[in-house]
């Protein structure tokens, strides 16, 4: 039966399959174990050691500062930067209710629990793609220890919306998902990223089969997020006219080159080497893609060709709509700036490539080929990872959280009304009354 003649639920079923049910119990402690690790990496290593006494930009001078001064309800509807919130300002609001010198361990910390469980979804969700454990156990480690994400947006739920678009990515991909907690997950996950939209055809196919909760979930807090959007305001970074040469050279130098070095080395590795990197890392990339298409059943062709898809048009998407002229690869530190768009586009890319890694059958020649590919990866990945931990850059060395509190409690002794919290990166700050630091 060919794919234009199936029934669309046959055709639904066959991209997205059922995975067997796992053992409750071990799989239930199998999972914490792994939460726990996860976070503790997020807030021990030493960029995010700390992140546990500094607070990071729009987490203090918009979240906190709004969950101390407006209703809940209020700010869960109130858009910033033109769209909406929610899982940031609903952190914001339980760090509001704890004492007050507890406010950036709170931010780091509910930003890491819920990047590991963006990762948790992802390891579960996998299993009907990857026949491999230790595979889908890579794959979902990326998550937490890929260097592009453990810089910029390093447990702060300011950037948080990376993450939960992969998160979202996965969620729609399991039918089995317990439908309950993943239908809030992706509802909450679609008010807050911007770039859900592009998620929306997934959520369509699944309408196709059974356990329609979550797709319908996501489907309305979708055009939830899509009217306001409509409707709010949103400040362009930039009036700087774009470059389609720059946006195609920053892309790929922003996904598998970042996705295999990390946005540090690379303003070592592009000033040194020239595009000799962007093919070195393409080729690494398209081995396994390529045995992804070849050898992959329909399921795992299908998500690797999505997944690539992703990966290309929104590192594309989000350079066109912020261009501007220090986002050029002749820059000063060619892509340090705006490191957070990387984020995703590298989690969908390494889902294409770990599905080819994954399908090669045992005796072709090409396993040889492919099985090369997976070690070079591993070694690219793994001298990235320990790289990355040493880059001393990504460590916050500004003004530590309890400073900013003694300083503002001192202005506040003197007489003032308000209370001026400073807070990292340099330059930034919130204003709240005297009353609420005491």
């Amino acid at each position: 039966m060919t794919i234009a003649t199936e029934r669309p639920s046959a055709l639904a079923d066959s991209v997205v399959p059922v995975p067997d049910e796992p053992r409750h119990e071990p799989a239930r402690l199998g999972f914490s174990a792994a939460f726990v690790a996860s976070v503790a990496f997020l807030l021990l290593i030493p960029a995010g050691w700390s992140r546990l006494d500094r607070l990071w930009a729009e987490d203090g001078a918009r979240f906190m500062v709004d969950a101390v001064r407006s209703p809940v309800l209020t700010n869960l509807v109130n858009p910033y930067g033109g769209y909406l919130h929610a899982f940031p300002r609903l952190v914001a609001q339980v760090v509001a209710l704890l004492p007050v010198e507890w406010a950036a361990a709170g931010f780091a910390i509910g930003a890491a629990m819920l990047r590991a469980l963006v990762a948790l979804i992802t390891f579960a969700a996998s299993k009907a793609y990857l026949r491999s454990g230790p595979m889908r156990f890579a794959l979902a480690s990326l998550v937490i220890v890929l260097p592009a994400g453990n810089s910029e947006t390093l447990n702060n739920v300011t950037n948080l919306h990376w993450f939960l678009l992969y998160g979202v990515f996965w969620a729609l991909l399991w039918h089995n998902a317990p439908r309950v907690p993943v239908a809030l997950f992706v509802v909450l996950s679609a008010l807050t990223s911007p770039l859900v939209f592009i998620l929306a055809p997934i959520a369509l196919v699944r309408l196709f089969q059974s356990r329609k909760e979550v797709p319908i979930a996501f489907l309305a807090a979708s055009v939830v997020q899509g009217v306001t959007m409509l409707f709010a305001e949103r400040t362009p970074y930039s009036h700087d006219p774009v470059d389609p040469v720059q946006v195609l050279l920053a892309s790929l130098l922003r996904v598998p080159v970042v996705a295999f070095t990390g946005s540090e080395r690379v303003s070592d590795l592009y000033p040194a080497q020239g595009n000799l990197v962007i093919l070195a890392a393409l080729l690494a990339a398209a081995v396994p893609i390529a045995a992804a298409l070849r050898f992959g059943d329909r399921a795992g062709r299908t998500l690797a060709l999505v997944a690539g898809a992703y990966s290309f048009v929104l590192i594309a998407v989000c350079l066109v709509l912020n261009w501007s002229q220090v986002l050029q690869v002749q820059a000063l530190d060619v892509v340090l700036a705006g490191q957070r768009y990387s984020i995703a586009s590298c989690l969908f890319l390494f889902t294409a490539i770990f599905v080819g890694l994954d399908a090669t059958p045992a005796r072709t020649w090409e396993r040889a080929v492919v099985a090369g590919s997976r070690y070079l990866i591993g070694f690219l990945v793994v001298v990235s990872v320990f790289t990355h931990l040493r880059m001393p850059q990504t460590v916050l060395t500004g003004i530590e959280w309890d400073d900013s509190l003694a300083r503002a409690r001192a202005g506040c002794a003197a007489g003032a009304a308000e209370a001026r919290l400073e807070h990292e990166p340099q330059g930034w700050f919130f204003i709240v009354p005297c009353a609420s630091i005491r």
